[in-house]
């Protein structure tokens, strides 16, 4: 595999900036709060949207009308949670709505037409503390048409989303974590373990599939068909991290790649969700490795090195196009 330059475009950046390609790789979205799209191919400023958080999410909808952006946590107790659907031409709000915590994960989804999206995104709420006991989280599902009428939420009693995807049935795939978790005496101490689970929801919000995958999780991302969890997975019994693909629908679990210590990957899966690509540091040089898997059998199609600043990269290899953020600029590779 070779990563041809394309162009390349000085702009201000910083950890928490995200980006975004359209479907048809014409159009760039970044930014950290309010975000901007830029023309892929000459880098002028197209459009700008308004948006007062941290930005958690960008994601275009399948055909590029909308753009959906959703806040991060701050580690503010008192941030609240904010959803926009923009019209991406012109950058109009389509849909706005507020949850009690910050929303961090969105996913777009064909209407049973196929000629309009609904949108949904992680809708916690607090749930009132017991006599003696803690306030605790309580998972719901938020759902919207963007051309219709509003949908009731779907409830996830006990988790705490962390991804969403939408099913090509109409259900829902969720990455969550258990929001009590269970208590252990370890070397004399009251320890709370909360497992991470990959649920599968049926459109009606009836739970179809629940996978334990333990304690150790970190850094993730769902295939845009939820058929694939790409996770950062500890092993704290060996001391490991690895990158893993687990399959939503069987949940079985393969191991890519070794992760040492202090490296911190970053996930994105192709439009279509036929590949994989993960960009992290290489341990005995001073260069990031990009390598891509083929979603269906994890087979390692390529693997190329790119500079030590990207932090952050996004895909649309249906056109064969890859961009990479960091270093003050942002960078556009084509995939030969």
């Amino acid at each position: 595999m070779r990563l041809a330059p394309l162009h390349s475009f000085p702009v201000e950046e910083f950890l928490l900036t995200r980006i975004a390609l359209s479907p048809d790789a014409a159009q760039v979205a970044m930014g950290h709060k309010a975000f901007r799209a830029l023309n892929a191919e000459t880098g002028a400023l197209e459009r700008e949207f308004a948006f007062p958080e941290f930005l958690g999410q960008l994601r275009y909808s399948p055909d590029g009308r909308y753009l959906a952006a959703v806040n991060v946590a701050d580690n503010h107790p008192h941030t609240r949670g904010r959803l926009t659907v923009f019209d991406a031409a012109t950058g109009a709000a389509a849909l706005e709505r507020e949850a009690a915590l910050p929303v961090e994960t969105c996913a777009f989804q064909p209407e049973a037409n196929g000629d309009a999206w609904r949108i949904a995104w992680n809708d916690a709420r607090m749930e009132a503390a017991n006599a003696g006991g803690a306030a605790a989280v309580a998972a719901r599902i938020g759902r919207a048409s963007l051309h219709g009428p509003s949908l009731a939420p779907l409830p996830l009693p006990g988790q705490q989303i962390r991804a969403l995807a939408a099913a090509g049935d109409g259900g829902w795939v969720c990455f969550a974590r258990e929001a009590v978790g269970a208590t252990h005496t370890v070397e004399n101490a009251q320890l709370v373990f909360r497992k991470f689970r990959l649920l599968s929801l049926a459109a009606d919000g009836a739970l179809r599939k629940d996978f334990d995958l333990g304690i150790g999780a970190g850094v993730c991302a769902l295939s845009p068909d939820g058929k694939l969890l790409a996770v950062e997975m500890v092993d704290f019994k060996n001391n490991e991290r690895h990158v893993s693909l687990v399959d939503a629908e069987t949940g079985v679990e393969a191991n890519l790649l070794p992760l040492e210590a202090n490296t911190l990957p970053v996930f994105e899966f192709s439009q279509d969700g036929a590949y994989f690509l993960c960009l992290k540091e290489d341990s005995e040089g001073d260069f990031n490795t990009l390598r891509i898997w083929r979603s269906e059998d994890l087979r390692l199609v390529g693997e190329a090195q790119l500079d030590l600043s990207y932090h952050a990269m996004a895909s649309c290899l249906e056109h064969s196009t890859l961009a990479f953020l960091g270093g003050g600029k942002l960078d556009l590779f084509a995939v030969e």
